[in-house]
């Protein structure tokens, strides 16, 4: 059968420069499956600021990665799931593909790492309140991100002044307001105006609008958090998080979930940060919630953050956009329309 992918075709550092980049390849699948073997179709894909660092590492001439929701149209005797489930993995940007679904080893990278099996999803657990599409938002990847952070390393307290950069994403938003609900003052730093209003408007106590490059981030985070920060949510790092490590209080923590500033902004250049972290004795822990991804863990994330989605205690949002070809733009958006998204970005096939 004719399936559709989108391969490297040249390794471009910073802001993704797609014309160059991506090139999109019809291939003729072969559908003989063997005995462990699927027959998938694509329905949603996720993009996300990390797919930087994946494409870099892409092999010449291979399909782009992402995470994604698939329904297995056929299936071999003993593959994993059956025809008519929908499952979740790393299937990456192609409309169709043949897999086991088994875990898979990611050599080609900086660090190896595992992309997890293909998981089943259970309709029961999707509906108007949480669609399907939310697999690979509040109740995927950065739902399990943001939850797993909360619950398996930062202990947030009544009282606490807790930052999270680059707040409006998917993560980062949720991140907020979690902790919020746990009883912290809540700041976020956004680059827009709208973004700003958009995170008051989800409870944060002080946002403040600011732009890689911009000057005056450290007054301005001074002003916002007078007494310190005790509990730092890092998806930016550069001048922002330079300007939070002088102002960590004894028995903070820190969470490094992405470093948008070096891995895209270029910007290697900063003081030297462990005297910041020596006296206040702080925590720093590295984010990557595969680790997390577990059933039990899955079935919390829906039992806990999906029923408080449910209940209108936590906001979330998508901006879904539609069709194959559109793949690359919705990916370039993050870096060149930030304004024109809410929350988890997506593509609908």
């Amino acid at each position: 059968m004719k399936a559709e992918k989108w391969v490297v075709r040249e390794h471009v550092p910073g802001i993704p420069d797609i014309g160059r980049i991506y090139e999109k390849v019809t291939e003729d699948l072969d559908v003989h499956l063997a005995d462990d073997e699927m027959l998938l179709k694509t329905l949603y894909i996720s993009v996300d600021p990390y797919l930087q660092g994946i494409c870099m590492d892409t092999p010449i001439g291979d399909h782009m990665g992402a995470d994604s929701i698939m329904e297995v149209l056929e299936a071999g005797p003993r593959a994993p799931h059956r025809p008519g489930d929908l499952v979740q993995g790393f299937g990456g940007w192609r409309t169709h593909l043949v897999s086991t679904g088994e875990p898979a080893l990611w050599q080609t990278g900086t660090f190896p790492m595992i992309f997890p099996a293909y998981r089943r999803l259970d309709p029961r657990h999707y509906d108007d309140a949480l669609p399907l599409s939310t697999a690979l938002g509040v109740m995927g990847g950065p739902g399990m991100t943001a939850w797993g952070t909360l619950a398996k390393f930062m202990t947030v307290r009544p009282g606490d002044t807790v930052v999270v950069s680059g707040a409006s994403g998917a993560v980062g938003s949720l991140v907020g307001q979690l902790a919020r609900r746990a009883g912290a003052r809540v700041v976020g730093t956004t680059g827009s105006p709208e973004k700003k209003a958009h995170l008051t408007g989800l409870g944060f106590d002080s946002v403040i609008d600011y732009r890689h490059g911009d000057d005056g981030v450290l007054e301005a985070l001074r002003a916002a958090a007078p007494d310190g920060v005790d509990k730092y949510f890092d998806t930016l790092g550069g001048a922002v998080t330079d300007a939070v490590f002088s102002m960590l209080n004894i028995d903070s923590q820190v969470a490094v979930c992405w470093q948008w500033a070096t891995q895209v902004g270029k910007e290697y250049v900063g003081p030297r940060l462990l005297p910041y972290i020596m006296f206040p004795r702080t925590t720093i822990r590295g984010i990557f919630s595969i680790e997390w991804f577990t059933d039990e863990n899955w079935r919390t994330l829906h039992g806990e953050v999906g029923d408080l989605v449910r209940n209108g205690e936590i906001a979330h949002h998508e901006t879904i956009r539609h069709g194959f070809d559109e793949i690359p733009r919705a990916y370039q958006s993050l870096y060149l329309d930030r304004d024109a998204n809410r929350g988890k970005v997506l593509v609908k096939l």
